[in-house]
């Protein structure tokens, strides 16, 4: 089992007036950004600004693949995560970003491991150019 996704969780803003707090994205590899939300403006369960994030029972997760990530195809990002049973819960918003609401804490914490695993079983998915650069993807 890979670090328990709360843990990596690193505040980017808050405003405790609104309730509103945004998470740092967790980077995965060169293939992925996973982003996981909980406040008052996000779809989370509470929909509520807690000081400890143990405290939330859902969350809304974005997940979106990096410059340079083949999207479709033989190689494409997505077609390895399309057959998890949490696939069905994220809408597209576009060709490269997903995204679910009120997603289950256990459900967040195995999407995470799932592209974990999809990035070191898949290192195809990036195209060459991107691997030569990275600092540039």
């Amino acid at each position: 089992m890979a670090q328990d996704f709360r843990t990596l969780l690193k505040e980017d803003m808050r405003n405790d007036d609104t309730g509103e707090r945004w998470f740092q994205d967790i980077e995965i590899g060169a293939v992925f950004f996973l982003s996981i939300q909980a406040s008052s403006l996000h779809a989370s369960t509470p929909e509520a600004l807690l000081d400890d994030v143990g405290g939330y029972e859902a969350f809304q997760v974005v997940l979106q693949s990096k410059h340079g990530v083949f999207a479709h195809g033989k190689r494409g990002a997505w077609q390895h995560l399309e057959e998890k049973s949490w696939w069905p819960l994220f809408e597209a918003e576009s060709p490269i970003l997903y995204q679910a609401d009120n997603v289950p804490t256990a459900t967040v914490q195995q999407i995470y491991e799932d592209m974990l695993a999809c990035v070191a079983e898949h290192p195809e998915m990036v195209t060459k150019k991107c691997l030569r650069s990275l600092q540039a993807c």
